[in-house]
């Protein structure tokens, strides 16, 4: 049987209409009235039923609204706008703040929007969970559309694990803080990742060089043996460790001494007023009470002594700890200059071994000295990613062609520059950010009085720039950026109970293609180098208009 094209469908049959299209029926039907005053004509003329027609038209005056309002809502403008508002309130509501239907009820309810929109429980739920399927159609399209057209390149990636309690593996590209992976797994050994990173890149004309992230096994397995990738250990898991073996053990040694101090300046006052009411000590020249208290006093001092050792250590291992992260950059956030891998594993040593010694002198745990052996272990893979990142910085440099001074200038002046305005903007405390600025803007202020570079094209200048940004922005040391998406994930999955994979794929889209920066940049756009298109409006497009509330049932009254 031959199939009716949609221009031969029979519309007087039509038994579900979109609501901005009876709009502008019910229009064009009132403007044939006022013109033939034939309902049958009216009708025939725009394609439906006389009763349909009629129906339509018997609606007006029936909201309990105003007859503006009303008028306004029912036009084909007020219908787009309505359908606006719901769309706008729905994404709001359920997908950015988390809250359930119910709170979109609620909202529908106040506003007074219930007289033209249904809000009952089930129907929002579905228009939640067809939200969500088309947030997941807009990210697969999209991200297939701009993946064509991107260039290819190389980069870091943070991963982690978290847990919702099923395991959820997320990567992330710190630079653009593009999430390239979050996905459910019933493992999260080396297979896994492989298999979940295989799919999740397909289409992407990316390379990863490197992988930022705690000492899990499995995930240092996979970036090792089966990408041949660099491992930049998290300097942030190599403070905490430092900070569990240290803080509370000699926390509570400060505490302790601290106590024996207040004990022997009690005893030796005790020892004094009990002096002081002897009648007959003015007479004596020395008694035994004179040696308790000579020796109380030795006692307070070497108390005193104790705890004020204690406090020096606890001060030398907080300072040690913060000293490593000041340490740990390839290049000197004082001075600017370029740090060899030697020089911050000598730095290092140095810190590492403050701590140690803390440890020793402090009588701490066998479990403290093991957590802090397990960070000073992880060091080896610190240093390596500091040699690794000087070989890229020498051939990404290479690749130029530029002359001995110009090479020596991306070198001395542009990479450090650029790397110290990266550093500046996650530094702690304005004078820190301020001072680092600084610095960052004398060393870039070096390109102008360079002879070579100002005789540059802009075009080159600009492409070396490019260079040097890729070069700053390869150090990566932390992998802090997963680690916020898994706080986030994790309050998301406390107030749903559950995540679904369909919540959690709407969640990731969201995060990539609609939450902003400052510069109003998106994730997508800062990862593809292209703009993406506007997944609000992708939603107004492909939702269809809320139903209309249902009719109050009638109730039927049984005989007594």
């Amino acid at each position: 049987m031959e199939l009716c094209s949609d221009l031969d469908v029979d519309t007087s049959k039509k038994t579900h209409w979109d609501r901005l299209e009876v709009a502008q029926k019910v229009v064009d039907i009132k403007a044939i009235l006022k013109k033939t005053n034939n309902k049958s004509k009216a009708a025939k003329s725009v394609g439906v039923p006389r009763s349909t027609a009629r129906y339509w038209l018997d609606r007006k005056g029936k909201t309990g609204v105003s007859p503006a309002v009303e008028a306004f809502f029912e036009s084909p403008l007020g219908m787009a706008f309505l359908h606006q508002i719901v769309i706008a309130a729905q994404f709001t509501i359920t997908q950015l703040a988390g809250g359930g239907v119910d709170m979109l009820t609620q909202f529908l309810h106040l506003s007074q929007l219930t007289t033209f929109v249904a809000s009952s429980h089930g129907t929002l739920y579905k228009q939640a969970v067809a939200m969500e399927d088309a947030i997941n159609r807009f990210g697969t399209e999209e991200g297939q559309r701009l993946a064509s057209h991107m260039s290819k390149k190389k980069i870091t990636v943070c991963q982690d694990e978290t847990f919702h309690p099923e395991i959820c593996l997320v990567a992330i590209e710190p630079v653009s803080n593009f999430i390239l992976l979050e996905q459910y797994s019933e493992k999260r050994d080396a297979e896994s990742w492989f298999k979940a990173m295989e799919e999740a890149l397909q289409g992407l004309k990316v390379e990863i060089i490197q992988s930022t992230s705690d000492e899990g096994t499995g995930l240092i397995k996979y970036v090792e043996k089966e990408l041949g990738a660099q491992h930049s250990p998290d300097l942030f898991h190599v403070q905490q460790e430092l900070t569990r073996a240290t803080s509370a053990p000699i926390a509570a040694k400060v505490k302790q001494a601290e106590k024996a101090y207040d004990t022997s300046i009690k005893i030796q006052e005790r020892l004094e007023k009990k002096q002081s009411l002897d009648p007959e000590y003015s007479e004596k020249p020395y008694s035994a009470l004179d040696g308790e208290i000579i020796n109380a006093e030795l006692n307070r001092d070497a108390a005193l002594s104790h705890l004020n050792d204690i406090k020096k250590h606890q001060a030398d291992v907080k300072e040690a700890k913060k000293a490593l992260g000041q340490v740990y950059h390839p290049y000197d956030l004082t001075t600017g200059k370029a740090q060899t891998a030697e020089d911050i594993a000598e730095k290092m040593k140095q810190h590492i071994e403050t701590i140690k010694t803390a440890a020793i002198e402090t009588e701490l745990s066998e479990n403290s000295w093991n957590r802090i052996m397990k960070a000073y272990r992880v060091f080896d893979g610190m240093i390596a990613t500091i040699v690794f990142f000087w070989t890229v910085v020498k051939q990404q440099v290479s690749s130029l062609g530029l002359s001995p001074e110009l090479e020596a200038l991306v070198h001395d002046v542009i990479i450090p520059g650029l790397y110290l305005q990266q550093v500046a903007k996650k530094a702690k405390g304005s004078a820190e950010r301020k001072r680092l600025t600084k610095l960052a803007a004398e060393l870039l202020a070096r390109l102008a009085l360079c002879e070579a570079w100002c005789k540059l094209p802009s075009q080159q200048r600009e492409q070396i720039r490019s260079t040097a940004l890729q070069c700053a922005q390869l150090f990566q040391r932390s992998s802090s950026c997963v680690e916020g998406r898994n706080g986030y994930l994790s309050l998301r999955h406390h107030s749903s109970h559950r995540l679904s994979k369909r919540k959690l794929g709407a969640l990731t889209v969201i995060h990539n293609y609609f939450i902003r920066r400052p510069d109003e940049t998106t994730a997508a756009e800062r990862f593809f180098q292209s703009k993406p298109k506007n997944i609000f409006n992708y939603l107004l497009d492909n939702l269809d208009v809320s139903a209309r509330p249902a009719k109050a049932r009638r109730v039927t009254k049984m005989a007594a």
